[in-house]
């Protein structure tokens, strides 16, 4: 399936992950961190149908299938005060305190469990580099060796962390993120350290759930 003949509405959203994800464990009394990697491929479609295949390289691959609501990236609006409104719909009541900022990058960090078409990413982008408390980190190489413009967020919303943001130069498509502690709270863990780290390697359009992209979007 090329681009030009590719219908998202009609398609399946394929989406190629490598994640890291902080495993803590308590050995003489003092939290042991270590990073597990894991490879996924997610595959889902407007109706609610979803595959999820995971590969560890300490267990079998698990493959998992089930029916639901999605949160179709297709239909969501590319402009960005109406996608901006969308991301906050469901944001905590003032009383909590929690950031806006944090709010919008969680939102953003949900969405793009699926292919994100090039205007809802340029959409991201914008509204969320529009924020004053998003700091611009400068070019940044990520765990693919691929050059982006990355965004810091500190929050201390629970014990301090960092969020980062890496974003392709060209086309604003999101390539990574890090969520990076920087007190340990309850978790015993020198810091800083890396809690997560995403990158966000392939998506396409394929007709089936068993499919992969035979033109991949990178």
């Amino acid at each position: 399936m090329t681009p030009e003949h590719v219908n998202p509405e009609s398609s399946i959203s394929y989406l190629h992950t490598r994640e890291w994800h902080l495993n803590v464990s308590v050995e003489g009394g003092r939290g042991v961190a270590a990073l597990k990697v894991e490879e996924n491929e997610y595959w889902s479609a407007a109706d609610g149908r979803v595959r999820v295949l995971e590969r560890r390289p300490d267990s079998p691959a698990a493959d998992h299938s089930n029916t639901g609501k999605v949160e179709w990236a297709p239909g969501l609006p590319t402009d960005p005060a109406e996608l901006r409104e969308y991301l906050l719909k469901d944001a905590p009541s003032a009383q909590h305190n929690v950031p806006p900022t944090l709010v919008l990058i969680a939102s953003a960090q949900r969405l793009h469990n699926q292919a994100v078409p090039a205007a809802l990413a340029e959409a991201f982008f914008q509204v969320l580099t529009a924020q004053p408390d998003l700091a611009d980190l400068g070019e940044v190489p990520d765990r693919a060796g691929r050059t982006g413009q990355a965004y810091g967020f500190e929050f201390s919303f629970g014990p301090k962390r960092r969020l980062t943001l890496i974003f392709d130069p060209a086309t604003h498509a999101l390539l990574a993120t890090e969520e990076l502690m920087l007190e340990p709270g309850r978790m015993r863990v020198e810091v800083p350290a890396v809690a997560s780290y995403v990158l966000y390697l392939e998506q396409g359009w394929v007709p089936n759930m068993s499919d992969r992209p035979l033109v991949r979007e990178v």
